[in-house]
């Protein structure tokens, strides 16, 4: 398992320091709309600002972040419930490399951009909540006197009223289209989901947004693979931020079971309490170990794609049950604003469905066996 000393210093300060009781209230937004508070948009550039000057976003542009690495951090984001662009962004980047971006071409700015910590980006792959972004929803192409333009609807598209660009993926005749749009081009308009989580989910509505640089990234056909490809990373970047979750809900719980008297005893005394606990525990080790496992195989270019399944349902089934065990182990408190633990309940009831349900995902493993 990939240690903490892996990584920078200064991520480590960041997500497991003293900050990080601050970072799992950064990423609530109120309830009912209304923009992002001054002070939490701050911070959130304050964040964005130390990826940047750390270099963890320069290699994931040059392709030169190891599999432990990737896991290591996504961990320890969840840990601190960090809620960011980082995984959308580093998929884009992702994307535009694959398909052959070089110096001097339309997308060589955009990944300057993000590994400067100067451009964000938003994945659009899907049109209702229970689509399948292995198969992107449609999506309009067409051609006015401006050049070429892209209409749609997508739905739970993270960030959208705060990134720099936005991908949008889409299904065409062809294959898969990848059309990368400004965020505040007058053809968009965005809403705010209200969700449990109280999370930056929206809703995005496209009328014949002008593409960036006048065509889609790569053509259909190749596009299609290349996003498939992003999208096993993608999957695997939020398996092993799940896991992170879990073990932030895990040490809440533990911690809590330590402080709460039952019966003349601390809480932690008990043995169904401890043995509960210690279950997750060894859960959480298997699991992260087995994404861990996945990555490195993903990284080498094995056909990963069953494995990448099975790891993200693995983890969504996971970071739930903790949540839902921390909150029974600190009792009516947990439910409670000022429990933390409340946060990683809510949150697991979204995130585990973000990037495919488990039903989803292990639907699409049965097919592969």
């Amino acid at each position: 398992m990939t240690s903490v000393a892996a990584l920078p210093a200064e991520l480590a300060e960041l997500f497991d320091g003293d900050l990080a009781p601050t970072l799992r209230r950064m990423g609530e937004r109120a309830l009912g709309g209304g923009p992002v508070a001054p002070e939490q948009s701050d911070a959130r550039a304050a964040v964005w600002e130390t990826l940047a000057e750390t270099g963890v976003l320069d290699t994931v542009v040059d392709g030169t972040e190891s599999p432990g690495h990737l896991v290591a951090l996504g961990a320890m984001m969840g840990r601190s419930l960090f809620r960011g662009p980082y995984l959308d962004t580093a998929a884009a980047a992702e994307l535009v490399t694959a398909l052959g971006a070089h110096a001097g071409d339309t997308y060589a700015d955009l990944l300057d951009a993000v590994a400067d910590g100067a451009a964000t980006v938003a994945l659009a792959p899907r049109a209702a909540g229970t689509d399948d972004p292995y198969e992107p929803a449609p999506l309009v192409l067409g051609e006015g006197p401006g050049g070429p333009w892209v209409s749609g609807h997508r739905r739970f598209v993270g960030w959208a009223d705060s990134v720099d660009w936005i991908l949008v993926v889409g299904t065409v005749a062809a294959g898969t289209a990848l059309a990368l749009v400004r965020a505040d081009d007058p053809g968009i308009t965005v809403r705010r989901h209200d969700d449990i989580s109280r999370g930056d989910l929206h809703c995005v509505d496209l009328h014949e947004v002008p593409l960036h640089g006048g065509r889609l990234i790569g053509d259909p056909g190749p596009a299609k693979h290349a996003w498939r490809r992003a999208l096993a990373t993608v999957r695997v970047r939020h398996a092993a931020t799940l896991v992170g979750q879990a073990q932030g809900a895990l040490a809440l719980a533990v911690e809590r079971a330590r402080s709460r008297v039952q019966f003349d005893q601390p809480l932690a005394r008990h043995q169904s309490v401890a043995f509960t606990l210690a279950a997750l525990f060894a859960r959480i080790t298997a699991v992260r170990s087995f994404t861990e496992d996945t990555a490195r195989d993903l990284n080498e270019g094995t056909d990963a794609e069953l494995a990448v399944l099975q790891a993200l349902a693995l983890a969504a089934d996971l970071v739930r049950d903790a949540a839902a065990q921390g909150l029974h182990v600190h009792g009516a408190h947990g439910m409670t604003e000022d429990a933390d633990i409340q946060l990683y309940f809510r949150r697991a009831a979204l995130d585990a469905l973000l990037w495919g349900s488990p039903a989803q995902l292990w639907n699409r493993a049965a097919t592969l066996l």
